[in-house]
């Protein structure tokens, strides 16, 4: 009995340890986040040539609408290219963007993904013709002044740009948590870690880059987690992501938890495979000093939000009833994740639709632990989130 005892006191120790580290990381970077920073890019008459690549997968209700806004940008029209890569959408459909002025390209080969999709816009730009490139998604919203904004950054010498992705719909309980989600991780993984001198995450869409660097890098990249990969490789190539809070883009959230799992499905494999890579480089990282890429290599190493949500209060529970003393710990660490989590949410999402929602996190909990059992399907295939499913249109005055 107490060669038993003494496993679980060791066992529980361990795990108390592992625990404690990624909870305080996420504290002190969403306190960070509160830190106060008024650096603006100054406006400048220099404007460079950017090339705008919208992936399109089957996505015809909302695609229309994203290049439709874009072009109502205050920025000379011939200093930017729309380009559209159109995946299986109707002929009517690619034929309303070429009027629109964009570039319609249609991915060669069997195998989808988005890197393989943005392989193909690259191969059809020609280099001498353009400073950077923004990514997009088909459902993604902006405002006149994005380009402008993003220019201003680039002239000033960014090389990376990630821009302020939230929420453009609320209509269920999972596109309220989601979007709150994405609130939390800007707050953590962008705008706490540029407060410490640290790159911005990148996101998926909103996102800039110089043009060389990534037409390399991009072909490079076969997973379905492009991301992290271009993230990686900014590491390691020690090129600073910055992040512009006040640049937004509307993002459609998912709207139920069957969607929630399938694309978390697919970012729990990316992260599984990009920790592999990234995890190889951990003692080369250490004797080079890039931080970046070791605080990076131990984000990747966090579970999800969801899932400590629901791990730390069963983690309380079981050893409350085993060794009760033991379980106090755990309670005080549940409060400590809870104060970051607040300190990351903005106060404007503060509001009863939020007090509603929280009541649905147990089933995301179940949904997440459905992604994660089959997150190897996420690998190697393509999961598509359907856009445009009663979405709420409260951006028309753009």
């Amino acid at each position: 009995m107490n060669m038993m005892l003494a496993l679980f006191w060791y066992i529980d120790f361990l795990f108390f340890i592992i625990f404690s580290l990624w909870v305080l990381y996420v504290f002190v970077f969403a306190y960070a986040s509160r830190i106060p920073n008024r650096h603006i890019y100054p406006g400048t008459d220099k404007k460079l040539r950017f090339a705008i690549l919208f992936p399109a997968y089957k996505e015809d209700r909302v695609i229309i609408e994203s290049v439709l806004h874009f072009n109502k940008q205050h920025y000379p029209d011939d200093r930017y290219q729309i380009v559209v890569i159109s995946d299986q959408m109707k002929p009517t459909t690619d034929h309303r963007l070429g009027q629109l002025g964009a570039i319609i390209v249609h991915p060669q080969g069997l195998k989808r993904s988005k890197a393989s999709a943005l392989h193909t816009a690259m191969d059809r730009l020609d280099p001498q013709h353009f400073d950077a490139v923004v990514v997009m998604d088909a459902d993604n919203i902006v405002y006149p002044d994005f380009l402008d904004q993003l220019n201003n950054a680039f002239v000033a010498g960014a090389k990376a740009v990630q821009t302020h992705r939230t929420a453009k719909n609320k209509g269920t309980n999972a596109a309220v948590l989601d979007g709150v989600s994405e609130e939390i991780n800007n707050s953590i993984f962008r705008l706490g870690h540029t407060r410490l001198g640290l790159p911005a995450a990148l996101i998926g869409s909103g996102m800039a880059f110089d043009f060389t660097w990534f037409n390399d890098r991009i072909r490079r990249i076969e997973s379905m987690g492009e991301d992290k990969f271009l993230e990686y490789y900014l590491l390691l190539d020690r090129i600073d992501t910055a992040y512009l809070e006040s640049v937004m883009v509307l993002d459609e959230k998912i709207q139920n938890s069957n969607d929630f799992s399938q694309q978390r499905r697919r970012w729990i494999a990316s992260q599984v495979d990009i920790f592999k890579v990234a995890a190889a480089q951990f003692r080369n990282a250490i004797q080079t000093h890039n931080w970046a890429l070791v605080d990076k290599i131990f984000q990747w190493s966090m579970p999800p939000r969801i899932m400590m949500l629901g791990l730390l209060p069963l983690i309380f529970i079981g050893s409350l009833f085993i060794v009760a003393v033991s379980s106090l710990k755990w309670f005080f660490l549940i409060i400590l994740y809870m104060a970051g989590l607040a300190l990351a949410i903005p106060a404007r999402l503060y509001s009863k639709s939020l007090l509603i929602a929280v009541f649905s996190i147990p089933r995301m909990f179940f949904a997440m632990l459905s992604s994660i059992v089959h997150f190897r399907s996420g690998r190697s295939t393509f999961i598509h989130t359907k856009h445009g499913d009663s979405v709420d249109h409260d951006h028309k005055d753009l």
